[in-house]
């Protein structure tokens, strides 16, 4: 992957939060990668009846929405609104579980309820991930979650990615006087990397669900992705 903020950890993005070029390296192929991969969607469309009910028109909803979720909060993190795009997280990976939980083809009570516009819990995900991957996996799921709805709930800690600190560690608003220019840069450097990841797990997803072939997301790939990574302008800094 040319741009280093693909498979960047959300850490060392916040410890390293000046690595611009690269984050706009990141931006054109994040760009181009969604509007292909939506292009390739839509062959879908006018490919189902309003009344199927069946698994695959399912998993192309979810995937859809998830694709049109990832491309909306790249939007909203070029222009800073980064509260916008953590409300976007959980909805994307809960798309990607709710298609993969329908795509096991052992949950057809679920999906008949799903259809019936009955929303599905996602702790039955997480029991099916226990089931079929074991103990491990599902504990990463659940941690994963715990995770995302700190986001979703507005814990004081993630509020305070959009606070700065001034005088005598008083805290600051990043809409203090109405200035774009205090967005702090480790708050978008780490989210960008967040979304890097879901769109890496939503490339995974779209293969192995069937809805596409492992041929068409490589093609995807290839025509979206520079063929030189921008470098880095400062040196790595590691927290200790």
């Amino acid at each position: 992957m040319p741009s280093l903020v693909w498979g960047r950890s959300p850490q060392e993005a916040y410890d390293n939060p000046y690595e611009y070029e690269a984050q706009d390296q990141f931006v054109r192929e994040a760009k181009s990668l969604l509007k292909h991969m939506n292009t390739v969607f839509q062959k879908y469309s006018m490919g189902f009846h309003r009344d199927d009910r069946s698994i695959k028109k399912a998993v192309w909803m979810l995937q859809l929405d998830a694709l049109d979720s990832l491309r909306d909060a790249l939007d909203a993190l070029v222009n800073k609104k980064h509260r916008v795009v953590s409300t976007l997280f959980r909805c994307i990976v809960e798309s990607f579980d709710l298609a993969a939980y329908f795509h096991s083809n052992e949950n057809n009570h679920q999906l008949e309820e799903w259809y019936n516009d009955e929303i599905i819990p996602n702790y039955l995900y997480r029991n099916f991930i226990k089931k079929t991957k074991g103990s491990k996996a599902a504990k990463e799921k659940a941690d994963y979650y715990s995770t995302l709805s700190k986001i979703i709930h507005r814990t004081y800690g993630v509020l305070l990615y959009g606070y700065g600190l001034g005088a005598g560690d008083m805290l600051w608003h990043d809409g203090y006087k109405n200035s774009g220019l205090l967005i702090l840069p480790q708050t978008i450097s780490t989210y960008f990397a967040i979304l890097a990841d879901l769109i890496l797990n939503f490339l995974g997803e779209t293969s192995v669900r069937g809805i596409l072939s492992e041929k068409e997301v490589k093609e995807a790939i290839v025509e979206s992705l520079e063929t030189k990574t921008v470098p880095r302008r400062f040196s790595l800094r590691l927290r200790k």
